[in-house]
């Protein structure tokens, strides 16, 4: 008797539990990524008093929101492919759709921190809004393709490298887009992406390396008139 009422209660727990684990894969409810940052990610600059990892704290805490506004509201950009025959430079900018605001930033949980080797490490997580649900829902329409990139940045840009290389991370995305969806190579392209997914950061060969995952949505595509 005794052990099949801890089957039941096992049995239970399973199904009251597995909802959360679902929600925490799939990101839809409860965003959650790790970060991490070195201790001599700026060289000669040293953190004062006696906490050797305030500096990289103070960073992963800017970062932070930076992320997750992709991840929450989306970025905006805007590319201008480069084009040898027309003497085009490439151009590419981005920037968040909307910024986290103060109490959103203020509901940022960061938990179960660590060190290794001279690296602070934590878990970012945030529960979005319903709001923010039902938004995230509408962009896993099958009208939003999904893309992918990869960026890389000096580590001596210190962590502002990591920002950098998101940058170049889904600027290779759309021009990757570009070049296998658009016939005709644009003269400008601008849209929406949404991070679908949370950013890998890493070190490659003595850089910072960024893989990004993104729904995306296109603004506009202006073609050339004339060659």
């Amino acid at each position: 008797m005794e052990r099949r009422l801890q089957k039941i209660i096992f049995s239970l727990l399973i199904f009251l539990f597995l909802p959360l684990f679902a929600q925490d894969v799939s990101q839809e409810r409860m965003v959650r990524f790790a970060i991490w940052a070195a201790r001599d990610a700026y060289p000669g600059i040293e953190s004062s008093g006696k906490n050797k990892f305030e500096l990289p704290a103070k960073k992963i805490r800017e970062l932070a929101p930076f992320i997750l506004s992709g991840m929450v509201y989306g970025w905006e950009f805007e590319y201008v492919p480069y084009d040898k025959a027309r003497g085009v430079q490439e151009f590419f900018e981005f920037h968040p759709v909307n910024e986290l605001n103060e109490d959103e930033i203020k509901s940022i949980n960061y938990t179960k921190p660590w060190i290794e080797d001279s690296v602070l490490n934590c878990w970012i997580e945030y529960r979005r809004t319903d709001n923010q649900i039902y938004s995230f829902k509408g962009w896993q329409s099958v009208l939003h393709p999904k893309i992918q990139g990869e960026g890389y940045a000096k580590l001596s840009d210190g962590f502002d490298g990591i920002q950098k290389a998101c940058a170049e991370a889904l600027k290779l995305a759309v021009r990757n887009y570009e070049r296998k969806w658009i016939k005709s190579k644009p003269k400008e392209i601008a849209g929406r992406v949404l991070m679908r997914e949370p950013p890998k950061i890493g070190i490659d060969a003595g850089r910072y390396k960024v893989s990004l995952d993104f729904f995306m949505e296109t603004d506009r595509i202006v073609e050339y008139k004339t060659f």
